[in-house]
């Protein structure tokens, strides 16, 4: 009787799952320094920033909790579906209010836009991007209903 070893997903998982823990474990410490990039003779280096480890490390430390909070709301959206914790009209409204705690976990973990600053810029990148999703949405549901009436 010959025993099988682990599955090639199955250590590619647990690789995948080792190097992002290396990797949290990195940037909550501190990491390793950043070398200098070498200056050409005839130029200036720009002053070192004694703030830039640290907000590398806030940065990187936010998308990681960004990444982490967005794998777990698809995972429990994927998880309504399907095993059916819900019925229909509900696992709907589930999955569409995970997806806006998503939206706002994107708009604050990557494209780092918070409460607390309210330039012109990211008010007109928010009220675009509305604008994109209600377009592919609204087209979408303008499709989806015409193939309906046409089938019935």
């Amino acid at each position: 009787m010959t025993t099988q070893g682990p599955s090639r997903a199955a250590v590619l998982l647990r690789a995948v799952g080792a190097a992002a823990l290396i990797g949290l474990a990195r940037v909550v410490s501190g990491g390793s320094p950043t070398q200098p990039e070498p200056v050409a003779r005839g130029t200036f280096a720009p002053a070192p920033s004694a703030d830039l480890p640290n907000s590398r490390r806030r940065d990187l430390l936010t998308y990681g909790i960004g990444y982490v909070l967005a794998l777990l709301l698809t995972s429990a959206a994927f998880a309504v579906v399907t095993w059916r914790w819900a019925s229909g009209t509900t696992a709907l409204g589930i999955v569409f209010g995970l997806a806006l705690v998503q939206a706002v976990v994107h708009f604050r973990c990557f494209l780092h836009i918070d409460l607390k600053r309210s330039a012109r810029d990211d008010l007109q990148l928010i009220l675009f991007s509305t604008l994109i999703i209600a377009l592919m949405v609204g087209g979408t549901l303008v499709v989806l209903f015409n193939l309906r009436m046409r089938m019935m």
